[in-house]
């Protein structure tokens, strides 16, 4: 008798959860905000509403037919979903400054984040309410022959009140969102009878379905790298200059080539404190002028901060310097003959006996940028106060050209722009793909491998003043460096790291 009891006791629990979560958060959100404050629910909004409504069924379910297999498995599914639903919302907006959001807040918390809430509530609920469940046997006992199980009049309210919360979001879906293929406003205007400001969309529908990725507008292919080259960009690179979207200001020609001997393809080759520094990937080798590697070091690229491929070594001063990865997370390091190799551990592979990052004002972060957070970069160079770093087009964005100015002294953005330009007709900044910057006289030089020009910006006045273009022989220009007054532009081509002056 007593396993009986804790057997309507189970049910009596699971009528109240799915009950609970009808009435409050979607009868709430239904009936107080949607009809008297008018808040109209977004897509996302609907879609975790639904999922809310889905998992109080699925409760009133098991209370009518008994626990079975599939109802737990669905009630399961559909939180899982309910979750990754609230996580891409609340992703959405996580960024934002203080008290900045979307929608309604309760307490303080918005609506789309309360989701996250609910979700998690079901998941711990229903593990309190398994944990002391009965024996499953009990249930097969309790149900016996029946298909299904009397209801008393608590439970048959609860279905009532359900039912009648359940139509009254159909009707106000119907009203403010349409029937398919209208799925909804990414940005709702608030709720209304009234047909003159009803707006039905369906935008995102057409958008949504051109392709199925988890990553949405994060699904960024990698960038080209000289040891990777991209093939998912969907970005044709070509060697003409008269195809790039500026007029072409003065030429510059090859007056010698020199074969560099590393056997790895050079993705960044910089110029400082009178030696060369190369990185390939996650490699980065100091040379003399003579091109000879006199130290080098590996980086353990998944340490705390995650490093994407490294684009870029810049030095900070005589003995700092810092590299840079495709996805703005850095490393600031320093060169140490007595470097504590334990200590740099963390974040060395290779030479962690002749480098350092324990130090202050070195080790590992992120770049958080604004224009240009869904974009890769391929550069960075430096004023000895600011760093700048410029985007690359992508296969969701093949527009956008930001130059982000960071302080080096916090490493906190500054400053972001899109330097101004006389483009040619239909031409966009997005057509360059910067691989390497160099700073020098107030003036920073942006090497573009496609279409072989060289641009050089003003960051005080976020204009391009002038536009050089280099031979179509360089076929794939991966640095531009600044020695002796004159340009060099390391290329990886042919299997070979190539050094070309030009004058």
């Amino acid at each position: 008798m007593n396993e009986i009891k804790k057997v309507k006791l189970f049910y009596a629990l699971m009528c109240l959860a799915g009950f609970l979560i009808i009435l409050l958060p979607v009868g709430i959100a239904n009936l107080y905000f949607g009809y008297v404050l008018k808040d109209s629910p977004c897509t996302l909004c609907w879609g975790q509403r639904e999922a809310m409504i889905f998992i109080g069924v699925l409760a009133l379910f098991i209370v009518r037919y008994g626990l079975k297999p599939k109802y737990l498995a669905m009630l399961l599914i559909v939180t899982a979903f309910g979750l990754w639903q609230s996580f891409a919302h609340f992703g959405n907006h996580a960024h934002r400054d203080l008290d900045q959001g979307f929608g309604l807040a309760v307490f303080g918390i918005h609506t789309y984040f309360w989701a996250e809430v609910v979700f998690w509530a079901v998941v711990l609920i229903l593990g309190l309410i398994f944990l002391f469940a009965p024996k499953f046997s009990s249930f097969a006992k309790e149900m016996g022959e029946d298909k299904y199980r009397n209801l008393n009049k608590l439970s048959i309210g609860a279905f009532i009140i359900s039912a009648f919360i359940i139509a009254s979001n159909v009707f106000q879906a119907f009203v403010s969102t349409g029937i398919p293929p209208y799925s909804g406003q990414g940005d709702p205007v608030r709720f209304t009878f009234d047909k003159k400001y009803i707006i039905w969309d369906k935008t995102g529908h057409d958008n949504n379905f051109k392709t199925i990725s988890f990553l949405g507008k994060r699904d960024v292919k990698a960038p080209d790298y000289a040891f990777a080259p991209a093939a998912k960009l969907g970005i044709s690179f070509d060697n003409d200059p008269s195809k790039a979207p500026l007029n072409i200001d003065k030429d510059l020609k090859i007056s010698s080539k020199q074969d560099i001997n590393l056997s790895k393809p050079i993705n960044s080759f910089e110029f400082a404190n009178g030696e060369f520094i190369a990185s390939s990937k996650w490699n980065v080798y100091f040379m003399d002028t003579n091109f000879n590697t006199t130290s080098e070091l590996q980086i353990d690229p998944y340490f705390s901060a995650t490093i994407d491929p490294i684009i870029s070594v810049n030095a900070l001063g005589e003995n700092k310097f810092i590299l840079m990865g495709s996805n703005k997370t850095f490393l600031k390091f320093a060169k140490n003959d007595n470097a504590d190799e334990v200590a740099g551990y963390a974040d060395f592979i290779k030479g962690r006996d002749k480098f350092e990052t324990n130090k202050q004002d070195l080790g590992r972060g992120r770049i958080s940028t604004v224009r240009a957070k869904l974009n890769h970069i391929a550069s960075m160079t430096n004023d000895g106060k600011y760093i700048y770093i410029a985007t690359v087009p992508n296969n969701k964005d093949k527009k956008t050209f930001v130059i982000s100015k960071i302080l080096i002294k916090d490493m906190t953005l500054s400053g972001e722009f899109t330097p101004d330009a006389n483009l040619k007709d239909n031409a966009s900044l997005g057509d360059l793909y910067i691989t390497s910057m160099i700073y020098d006289n107030d003036k920073i030089y942006a090497l573009s491998k496609n279409h072989n020009v060289i641009i050089l910006i003003d960051p005080k006045s976020e204009k391009i003043e002038q536009t050089l273009s280099y031979p179509s022989e360089i076929t794939n220009a991966r640095s531009i460096v600044l020695k002796d007054g004159k340009f060099n532009i390391l290329s990886y081509q042919d299997g070979k790291n190539i050094l070309f002056t030009l004058e």
